[in-house]
């Protein structure tokens, strides 16, 4: 029996009870970037304008703040009484060569889960917020209506043994609790550093129904005990979506014509776990690189696809992920 688990969100109730504070892009950015601060309340109103923001104690000016020097800041707002959560922000400085680092977002989903518009409704928020993190929405379970369960989502519900939909997860080690609260993006945001010291970069090319794809991965620091991970997602993939949340989406019982992000369609690697890294390969300044091809079935869109590939450490936890679509070559992001 599978189980769709939640509750109503308190963020369409009429009576404001609290507020959550949020840093654009991220909680971490490069000393003399500026850091912009958006308030909320629990209607999910941006109530920005209408509040004290303070840094370390410090009454600023708007919602915007450049440090001077770097190190950790405490940042808190003021609105109505309401209770709020202070978030930290820390300053770092970029020394030798660094790149950009995204986050991941794992969603555990079904077009049959009402609840899962919750999960939905985070990821709409969290790309309001930043471009620097990449979706991958896992469908499923077998048996279910979804029509995109297939078996590498079967081998990712056993691998994070998922026994309720949705379940959500950050860099695959952080959970993303399900609660009612779809506005607060800290656990994301908390996430997402300044700069990474791992650069990837895809190349793929499309002839017929196969894709060759290849990934390098720079290293401008040694590491050890690293593993890849790749997977071929398929984006705008348009259904019918089951919704029991009536403060999402119109409130409708049904969102009509959903357009579902980088559905998960197979893995490139041996595992959804990941293929280890040769602890000679994962060294200062030097380049790894891994070939991948794939049979596109019949049916799915090439121009949706996209080719995911991320580097974990010895924990399980996502260092640096990114994402391109099928027959596209990218570049290293070099900050």
């Amino acid at each position: 029996m599978f189980s769709c688990s939640g509750s109503e969100s308190d963020e369409g109730n009429n009576v404001h009870t609290y507020l959550i504070i949020t840093s654009d892009g991220g909680n971490e950015k490069l000393l003399g970037k500026a850091f912009t601060f958006r308030v909320k309340d629990n209607l999910s109103n941006d109530v920005t304008p209408n509040c004290k923001l303070y840094v370390n104690g410090n009454l600023i000016s708007g919602n915007a703040y450049t440090p001077t020097e770097k190190g950790i800041y405490t940042v808190k707002a003021e609105f109505k009484d309401l209770p709020i959560n202070p978030i930290s922000i820390n300053v770092v400085v970029n020394e030798g060569v660094s790149f950009k680092h995204r986050i991941l977002y794992e969603d555990f989903t079904g077009t049959w889960c009402g609840y899962c518009t919750i999960a939905l409704a985070r990821r709409d928020n969290l790309e309001a917020q930043t471009q620097d993190f990449v979706f991958i929405g896992i469908h499923g379970p077998s048996g279910t209506t979804d029509p995109w369960s297939n078996t590498t989502s079967t081998e990712m519900e056993i691998f994070k043994n998922v026994s309720e939909w949705p379940a959500m997860f950050i860099n695959r080690t952080t959970v993303w609790a399900y609660n009612s609260n779809y506005s607060d993006l800290n656990v994301p945001l908390n996430q997402l550093s300044a700069l990474s010291k791992i650069g990837i970069k895809i190349s793929s090319s499309v002839s017929g129904n196969i894709l060759n794809a290849e990934t390098k991965i720079f290293f401008s620091q040694n590491f050890s005990d690293l593993k890849i991970v790749a997977f071929i997602v398929e984006d705008d993939l348009v259904h019918d979506q089951k919704n029991y949340i009536s403060t999402l989406y119109g409130g409708g019982s049904y969102i009509y014509n959903y357009v579902h992000h980088n559905v998960l369609r197979s893995r490139l690697t041996s595992s959804v776990v990941g293929d280890i890294i040769p602890g000679s390969q994962t060294v200062i300044s030097n380049e790894y690189s891994k070939n991948f091809q794939y049979t596109i079935p019949s049916g799915y869109h090439t121009n949706n696809l996209k080719v995911i590939v991320m580097i974990l450490n010895a924990n399980g936890n996502v260092l640096n992920v990114r994402e391109e679509k099928a027959g596209i070559n990218s570049n290293y992001e070099f900050l």
